[in-house]
């Protein structure tokens, strides 16, 4: 539920955070607490860059960190592997962001939760909630965090004795955050049902008459399937996934205008809107689409006769192409701020420092992750 602006006390405090970090949290859904009669109801997976990962009820999202706000310090907590290194725990958060789109479970299932917890009982329906999503994501790198990593609670996560809390992850709410906290909530709720992901695999389970939950389940069937290649061709072109610029025209109407957007912010709010932005596309949004299109080269390279792997392997390089564009954008809009606006530009940059790039510079992609993706597909 959204925390009205006058009862928010505390936020997570992003710059104590790690890729990997758990998190849980009261939601203010009495009920559901009433019935699981625990502190937490409900985990995700810090993936870095201000956002998680949850299972929210209908499938796996994406969240911003200030999407949630908290009425009491201990309504929530973050938990962080004792032994660990950040290349691990950026693995974690892979797996994680690998699963997005996946459904919710059918909520029958919880009623064997408590049953099942300590036995190795495992479910097969491909499907995930909050607390499966942070173990499973944690079991994909051989890390046992719990005893059975399909059937668990948030609560159980705060028994592991692989865990510990993370001191000062949980910071008091001040009033220059009101309106991104407030904006944050309400688009998560708005949101919440949305998910191009999993309309994308319910079609192309359709298609294959198999249960797709993931990306990986959504291609490899074309495998056996070739005939089936440009049906899924054009299902996929009729998504709204992987359409990236008419997210952003959609969402932001006003972007590629000048004049709408002076129009739109005072230069306050342009400046963090532009700041948040160029951080997102630089530390997240290109470099996931970069290992998405190499994982595409790479299928493309090694079944060339696959014209499904092929569409996608151009398909995504658009996508791709289309980020760096708005990447641009901001660096332009940066500058139309400089020069239309200078006095209040350089008084927010006194107070909040010039952002670290301005231009977008290319950065290499480690391709580790694709040597260890072929290491798990052989084990």
């Amino acid at each position: 539920m959204i925390v009205p602006q006058n009862e928010i006390k505390y936020v997570f405090n992003p710059y104590n955070l790690l890729p990997g970090d758990i998190l849980l949290m009261n939601t203010y859904e009495e009920d559901m607490r009433a019935r699981m009669q625990c502190k937490y109801e409900h985990a995700a997976i810090y993936i870095g860059d201000a956002f998680l990962m949850e299972a929210n009820g209908v499938h796996v999202v994406m969240s911003h960190i200030y999407s949630y706000a908290f009425r009491e310090f201990d309504h929530a907590c973050v938990l962080r592997l004792k032994k660990t290194s950040p290349l691990i725990l950026k693995e974690v958060a892979r797996n994680a962001r690998k699963q997005m789109g996946r459904e919710y479970v059918n909520t029958m299932q919880f009623r064997y939760v408590r049953a099942y917890k300590n036995t190795d009982r495992q479910d097969e329906s491909n499907k995930s909630f909050c607390s499966r999503l942070v173990a499973q994501s944690y079991l994909s790198e051989g890390i046992k965090l719990l005893p059975n990593a399909d059937y668990c609670e948030p609560d159980d996560f705060l028994k592991s004795d692989f865990l510990e809390i993370v001191p000062d992850a949980i910071t008091e709410f001040h009033e220059d955050l009101a309106k991104v906290v407030i904006n944050q909530q309400q688009q998560r709720e708005e949101t919440e049902i949305e998910s191009p992901n999993a309309e994308l695999f319910q079609a192309l389970g359709k298609l294959y008459g198999k249960d797709i939950q993931d990306l990986g389940q959504a291609l490899f069937p074309s495998q056996s399937r070739p005939d089936l290649n440009d049906c899924a061709i054009g299902i996929i072109k009729s998504s709204k996934m992987f359409k990236h610029m008419d997210v952003v025209k959609a969402s932001t109407p006003w972007m590629f205008d000048n004049e709408q957007f002076l129009m739109h912010y005072n230069v306050e709010e342009a400046l963090h809107f532009l700041y948040s932005n160029m951080n997102h596309y630089d530390n997240t949004i290109i470099p996931d689409y970069k290992e998405l299109h190499l994982q595409m080269i790479m299928l493309a390279y090694y079944f060339p006769q696959n014209t499904l792997f092929v569409f996608m392997r151009d398909y995504i390089k658009q996508m791709v192409d289309e980020a760096i564009t708005c990447r641009t954008r901001f660096a332009d809009l940066f500058m139309l701020l400089v020069n239309e606006r200078s006095t209040e530009t350089l008084a927010f940059i006194e107070q909040y420092g010039l952002y670290r790039d301005i231009e977008y510079k290319p950065q290499p992609v480690d391709i580790g992750f694709l040597l260890k993706d072929i290491m798990k597909a052989y084990h």
